[in-house]
């Protein structure tokens, strides 16, 4: 009788609908196309899922607290143009990594600043400075595409694999296990969820809120920049504000997955776990309308509804 009852309450849990799901999705799949079971298109399918994997567990750290970031697709934008532009400069490729790192870092940070000492809502706040890190990278390249003659260690990173697996998708694996014990295995991690749970309370029983929620935006604004150099050496290059450099939509995304795995966006719920499956069902749908050769415009169309409906799901289960 308690195995049943575990395995009831199992099954009411997010988590384990969005598994399913993704379950029946992947074995219909090759019903539209044969080649959905390759190696190749797990390869690319998983490397395509790994840039706004990466950026969801920044998105769910933020979600967590009651926040949101807007700025995510274009911090990892000025993350590539730097990139690309040390590549013209011949900079070692150890240097552009802790320099564009360092940018991520520090443009996450002055999110967190003006929301945390500023007292200004996250929306408007990261709406800003996306605004702003948008018209900067446009002023820099006047809307032109740049490229660079990359050395091979450059182009490794977001490029090479290991056996037969893509090294972004690698990443984004050693990331999630770092962001599971991140959340629940230590300190920091469950002031982030008390935080996201009840500020007030978590501010009498000694917690420092403000402390955290600095460390938050300054930790997404690292995890997009990690996802954008990974997207700059794999290409070589940057094309401002276009499709090719995968940002572009990049927060949606995120924030997409981020709720389609269950998380809360009024803070204090939501899992590690869940983003990946909300950002492994969101590539899975796409593989899958790309293989039914489904109009580009369409596909945003279906995977919104599908997203939408969602969203509404968790909503709904929220409040009761």
């Amino acid at each position: 009788m308690e195995t049943i009852q575990k395995a009831r309450t199992l099954l009411k849990q997010e988590e384990t609908l969005l598994l399913l799901f993704i379950v029946i999705v992947t074995l219909i799949s090759p019903i539209f196309s044969p080649e959905f079971f390759t190696s190749y298109n797990f390869a690319n399918l998983l490397r395509q899922i790994s840039y706004p994997a990466i950026v969801s567990i920044g998105m769910l750290l933020t979600v967590l607290i009651g926040g949101i970031d807007l700025s995510v697709g274009s911090v990892m934008q000025a993350v590539s143009l730097t990139a690309i532009m040390l590549v013209q400069l011949q900079a070692p490729t150890g240097v552009i990594v802790v320099v564009v790192l360092a940018l991520g870092l520090f443009l996450g940070l002055i999110n967190g600043m003006l929301i945390t000492f500023g007292k200004l809502q996250p929306f408007i706040v990261t709406l800003g400075t996306k605004v702003i890190i948008d018209g900067t990278t446009l002023f820099m390249t006047k809307g032109k595409g740049i490229s660079g003659d990359a050395g091979d260690s450059f182009l490794s990173i977001g490029g090479g694999y290991i056996g037969a697996i893509p090294n972004p998708v690698i990443i984004m694996l050693v990331l999630y296990i770092i962001g599971f014990i991140l959340l629940n295995k230590t300190i920091f991690g469950r002031q982030i969820y008390s935080v996201g749970s009840n500020r007030v309370a978590a501010y009498n029983s000694g917690i420092n809120v403000k402390k955290v929620q600095l460390s938050v935006y300054a930790l997404s604004g690292l995890f997009a920049a990690i996802a954008g150099l990974l997207i700059a050496s794999r290409t070589g290059a940057y094309q401002p504000m276009s499709g090719n450099s995968g940002a572009t939509g990049m927060e949606l995304s995120a924030i997409a997955a981020v709720v389609v795995g269950g998380a809360s966006l009024s803070g204090g719920k939501g899992t590690i776990w869940g983003a990946f499956l909300g950002a492994l069902l969101a590539g899975l749908l796409f593989n899958l309308l790309v293989f039914l050769n489904m109009n580009p415009y369409i596909q945003q169309f279906i995977l919104g509804i599908i997203i939408l409906a969602a969203v509404i799901f968790s909503a709904s289960k929220n409040r009761k």
